[in-house]
């Protein structure tokens, strides 16, 4: 499990670690995805900009069991399925019903599925403080570019649509 979520807190840091986008108010919204399969995990992140402005990011990872360190097709009981919730909720309890973010976890047949969404421009800054990393305080300054580069880093292409 400390696997999972070293490997979610990675991606996400990445996601906030740089503040060099441009503040631009009246231009379309533009929306792109990445995806990723991570040691057996599927991972897809899609980013919604104005140009080098970051401002919302949707994530969706599913982690199948053997990530886990379960066997394929081992059916958890409910203690199992709420103390691995506990543990990714404890982890990222910023995006816990936060303002601008939110986390969701489930079960599925393929594993564990984790949805995590970041709103930069409603986002409280002080309650997201920790995720801006390389000198940025400010949400509404992230820029879309440098966060791309960071995920091609870690092996994100994009998805054609």
């Amino acid at each position: 499990m400390k696997r999972v979520l070293s490997l979610v807190g990675v991606l996400l840091l990445a996601l906030l670690v740089t503040g060099c986008g441009n503040s631009t108010s009246e231009e379309k919204v533009e929306k792109d995805t990445y995806v990723a399969d991570i040691e057996g995990a599927q991972l897809e992140a899609t980013f919604s900009h104005v140009g080098d402005n970051l401002r919302k990011v949707e994530q969706t990872m599913v982690y199948p069991m053997s990530y886990l360190g379960y066997e394929e097709g081992e059916k958890l009981d409910d203690a199992t399925k709420k103390k691995l919730t506990e543990q990714v909720e404890a982890q990222y309890s910023e995006y816990k019903d936060g303002e601008g973010t939110s986390l969701e976890t489930k079960f599925t047949d393929d594993g564990l599925e984790l949805t995590m969404t970041v709103d930069l421009y409603k986002a409280d800054a002080s309650a997201i403080s920790s995720l801006l990393g390389g000198g940025s305080t400010d949400p509404k300054n992230i820029s879309y570019k440098e966060t791309i580069a960071d995920f091609e880093s870690q092996g994100f292409k994009k998805k054609e649509s």
